[in-house]
């Protein structure tokens, strides 16, 4: 191998390799990954795992609570066709705002109760891959009727 010539990142490398302009500078357009979808799940019921983690989305701070699907038990629209396991969606709390607070309130009091965890701090801290089921519907974007955010319902821990 010539060592006046740089090597492309081999595949398994790409996350850490494109953490740095040189690196992404460098690597080929089929290197970079695709512009990742924000598809919330399909209203119905749905198996999945649960975590909360703050967040900081544009400079406010935030809690988001994300889900992982396992399976999905009930669609609303029975058309529809089913979302692959491993789909994700999620949904974030502003906390600047008093309805998302007291979403926030709504969708954390399921986990603190079912762990025994009784501060905003120890769910937010505790909650990482909890199995649960979730009652959803979608709601549309204000100024983007195409773009759609998943709104809870209902989260029962099992």
């Amino acid at each position: 191998m010539n060592e006046n010539i740089p090597e492309t990142p081999a595949a398994a490398e790409l996350p850490s390799a494109l953490d740095s302009l040189d690196n992404l500078l460098d690597a080929t357009l089929d290197d970079l990954e695709d512009l990742p979808e924000f598809t919330p799940f399909k209203a119905g019921a749905h198996k999945v795992t649960a975590s909360f983690e703050e967040k900081e989305i544009n400079d406010k701070q935030s809690v988001e609570l994300s889900f992982v699907l396992i399976e999905t038990l009930e669609l609303s629209d029975s058309q529809q066709e089913k979302d692959a396991p491993g789909h994700t969606s999620s949904i974030a709390f502003m906390l600047d705002n008093e309805y998302a607070r007291g979403n926030l309130k709504k969708c954390a009091m399921p986990f603190g109760e079912a762990l025994g965890l009784s501060t905003i701090r120890q769910i937010v801290e505790g909650v990482k891959d909890v199995e649960c089921l979730i009652l959803t519907t979608t709601r549309k974007d204000k100024q983007d009727p195409d773009r759609l955010y998943l709104q809870i319902k209902e989260i029962q821990v099992t």
